[in-house]
């Protein structure tokens, strides 16, 4: 639901602001999977926690030496299954992951679609999420949904951000300040403890 303009957009984006883009949307996902850890009781939230926090050390600091390769396949690890979980949280969750492998490409081989695939990823969860409120609804009625707009403002806002960020530390601490968004996840779930 992004216009083709925006998409257009993100398919411009250099592999850094590919990676910044997904990055920005995975760290406002993230209650959703530390939500999912904390219901079922999986101990995981603290090494996702650490891999954002070694995500966002690359992003301000560019020099420093990270072995991705290594963190993805650790991160595996990570990514529940749905069919061992009988709640809808997981879903949200696996959103999450997906957005996660979206950066793990864009930082070891970026196609250049990372950035777009992060974005469907996002607005699909937030979809998925008012389907399982409101059953089905025609476009226009989800279009007015408040969760639907504010996704679709936060990824403007998003897109423009990243499309200024020449890679100093003030403008990604700003992209952090904006995805961070207050806690609040894109399917507006708080976690108290953040």
């Amino acid at each position: 639901m992004l216009t083709p303009c925006d998409i257009d957009r993100l398919a411009q984006l250099s592999a850094k602001q590919q990676s910044l883009y997904c990055l920005a949307l995975l760290q406002r996902m993230s209650p959703n999977y530390l939500l999912f850890c904390q219901a079922v009781e999986l101990e995981h939230d603290a090494d996702f926690k650490k891999l954002l926090a070694l995500f966002w050390e690359s992003a301000m600091y560019p020099k420093t030496r990270i072995n991705f390769s290594a963190q993805r396949e650790r991160f595996e690890d990570l990514i529940p299954e749905p069919q061992d979980y009988d709640m809808y949280g997981v879903y949200p969750a696996l959103d999450c992951c997906v957005v996660a492998e979206c950066l793990f490409s864009a930082l070891l081989e970026s196609t250049g679609q990372e950035a777009e695939q992060a974005s469907q990823t996002s607005l699909a969860s937030v979809l998925s999420f008012l389907e399982l409120q409101f059953g089905e609804q025609s476009e226009a009625e989800i279009m007015q949904q408040e969760l639907v707009q504010h996704e679709m403002a936060f990824q403007s806002a998003l897109l423009d951000l990243v499309d200024q960020a020449d890679g100093d530390k003030n403008a990604i601490q700003a992209l952090k300040t904006l995805a961070v968004n207050h806690g609040v996840s894109n399917l507006g779930i708080c976690l108290e403890s953040n």
